[in-house]
């Protein structure tokens, strides 16, 4: 039997992790098949606290859980396929072949981009593709950009990056682009019906996707899947917690699903308390 098991190991379950230890929880966290979450994708990051010039997603994963295995938080390699919440005690199962038992549950497993899948997004992404407007409009003030996406989200990236300095050249919906070009680096980008369009950055302003599906209907959701809370961390089901952006649809931040991480582990202690 567990205290607490962490579901995810991006900024917001890491902090997580950190707090929980720190409350003597002795808190498990099961990391995904990839650690770290979405940060990792990310190259450049210059408006994390604590680190003065631009760092890259993967060195601030790597501080943070660092300072969680100091803590004494644990760590398993596997990913939950299926829950069952209805009883005191929380049920996991894992691909690993698992049956987890825990008193409380934190459920951090972000939200991902819903990328294209045209040819050159993979070579490009983190080279010249972001997700990510905040982390990274800032690195095309005087340059060329290209928006992928459509309705009130490109409108808003289009100001967004206007005001930043740079020229959006094109705003395309996936299904216009042909693929994107370049060599070491991103530079045009090849429209489905026409010439290409050079580019120095683009930026994926399509939906994304919130990682709950395994959840089922354990826990309420709204329509595009997000987990829906109180308290900004409480789910609908007593002792199961949410963060990050799993159950945040607005201001994908790092820094935030990192307070989000905080506030549930303080939240889960104070319920097994």
């Amino acid at each position: 039997m567990e205290n607490l098991v962490i579901i995810g190991s991006g900024p917001a379950g890491l902090t997580a992790g950190i707090y929980a230890a720190r409350a003597g929880l002795k808190p498990l966290v099961l990391e995904g098949l990839e650690s770290g979450g979405q940060l990792m994708q990310t190259r450049h990051v210059a408006n994390y606290p604590g680190f003065a010039a631009t760092v890259g997603g993967a060195e601030i994963i790597a501080a943070i859980r660092a300072q969680a295995e100091a803590a004494g938080v644990r760590f398993k390699m596997d990913v939950v396929e299926k829950v069952d919440f209805t009883g005191e005690t929380k049920q996991l199962f894992t691909m690993m072949g698992d049956t987890l038992e825990a008193r409380a549950v934190i459920v951090a497993t972000g939200a991902g981009v819903t990328k294209t899948g045209l040819p050159g997004e993979a070579k490009f992404f983190g080279h010249g593709i972001s997700a990510c407007l905040t982390c990274d409009g800032a690195f095309y003030k005087d340059r060329t950009v290209v928006v992928v996406g459509d309705g009130a989200a490109a409108t808003g990236a289009v100001n967004y990056l206007t005001r930043l300095g740079a020229t959006v050249a094109a705003v395309l919906a996936p299904g216009a682009i042909a693929s994107f070009e370049g060599d070491t680096a991103l530079r045009a980008v090849r429209p489905a019906d026409g010439a290409d369009i050079a580019a120095d950055g683009v930026f994926l302003v399509t939906a994304r996707t919130p990682q709950t599906q395994f959840l089922g209907d354990a826990l309420a959701k709204d329509a595009t899947g997000h987990l829906v809370v109180t308290d900004q961390v409480k789910t609908s089901v007593a002792g199961v917690f949410a963060a990050g952006d799993c159950a945040r649809p607005r201001h994908k931040q790092a820094v935030i699903a990192a307070g989000d991480g905080a506030l549930a582990a303080l939240e889960a202690a104070a319920y097994l308390g």
